[in-house]
């Protein structure tokens, strides 16, 4: 401001005195019906003044708006650091700002360290987020998010559950492993197994068992990882629905299932054979009360035990 009114002040003086020394007749001007005559120069320092006076009015108001909005400003932000703290720590009072309203609004969104998605003014795309977490799809593609972003993620696991059938486009289209895992999972209960053994995910105990009754069931046996109790429930789901030599072969690649189901139909060799080989120590007890002639039923065994 100092060097605005010192610059002033030089070019009011120098165009005074250029007119001064150019033209020093005198003009007459009227005002409320008193004509006041003066040389030209002076005109002009007086025109010039008035609007100098009006410029650092101007000036002054507007340093003084600025001034107060940055006060104001500074004072929203303490606020607003203060309603965090408090939402934080489960205190409800809220102290009101007069510029960052929105900001401000936004921190009743705050309850302990977790965040309420209710829309507000400026961010209605809370909205979005709630119906997200209440397991619905959106339009997401309007926040140009990248397909790791964990909404976007969320978004489509979303449409995966009510919609299964694009698991298969999800397993094409996109690049993020977690999306693609979780596609697997779901498109691989109906897909043919054929498919399902070229891809490398692990083969769960859901897959199998929705595939139970297919030719090609060895197949997932052989790349399947199943708890003991899996593979005895696996076996359980397939005893009777073929010959007991066919079922017998399918199971091979699962030591517990192969071994309860020669318990079951009671060939003790194959038996005795499958338990010394892969140390299945749970079954040994109960193969030695079958060679010494008891009547034991392999299911009443297992579930008195109840170690799986």
């Amino acid at each position: 401001m100092k060097k605005y009114i010192i610059f002033s002040l030089i070019l009011i003086a120098v165009i005074t005195l250029f007119i001064y020394m150019e033209n020093n007749s005198f003009t007459t001007l009227g005002f409320a019906g008193i004509n006041i005559s003066l040389p030209n120069a002076v005109w002009t320092a007086l025109f010039l003044s008035i609007f100098f006076i009006f410029s650092l009015i101007f000036f002054f108001f507007i340093n003084f708006k600025n001034y107060t909005y940055q006060k104001n400003i500074k004072k929203d932000i303490s606020n607003i650091i203060l309603n965090i703290k408090n939402r934080i720590l489960h205190k409800k009072s809220n102290i009101p700002t007069k510029i960052l309203t929105d900001i401000n609004n936004f921190t009743k969104n705050i309850e302990g360290l977790n965040i309420k998605p209710e829309p507000l003014e400026k961010f209605e795309f809370l909205e979005d987020i709630k119906k997200l977490l209440a397991g619905e799809t959106v339009e997401i593609g309007k926040y140009k998010l990248n397909t790791d972003n964990p909404w976007f993620i969320m978004n489509i696991k979303n449409r995966l559950k009510k919609n299964p059938d694009y698991a298969k486009e999800v397993l094409k289209k996109f690049k993020n492993e977690e999306l693609k895992k979780e596609a697997f999972y779901i498109w691989a209960k109906s897909a043919p197994i054929r498919e399902i053994i070229k891809y490398e995910y692990e083969i769960n105990f859901d897959i199998v068992k929705s595939h139970i009754n297919d030719s090609d069931i060895k197949l997932l046996l052989e790349r399947a990882k199943l708890t003991p109790n899996e593979e005895i429930e696996i076996a359980k789901e397939l005893y009777g629905k073929k010959s007991p030599d066919e079922e017998l072969e399918v199971l091979k690649p699962l030591k517990w299932a192969e071994a309860y189901l020669a318990l079951k139909y009671e060939h003790l060799e194959l038996a005795k054979e499958l338990i010394e080989a892969n140390n299945l120590q749970f079954f040994k007890y109960f193969l030695e009360l079958k060679v010494a002639g008891k009547k034991e039923d392999i299911d009443e065994y297992i579930e008195s035990a109840k170690i799986f």
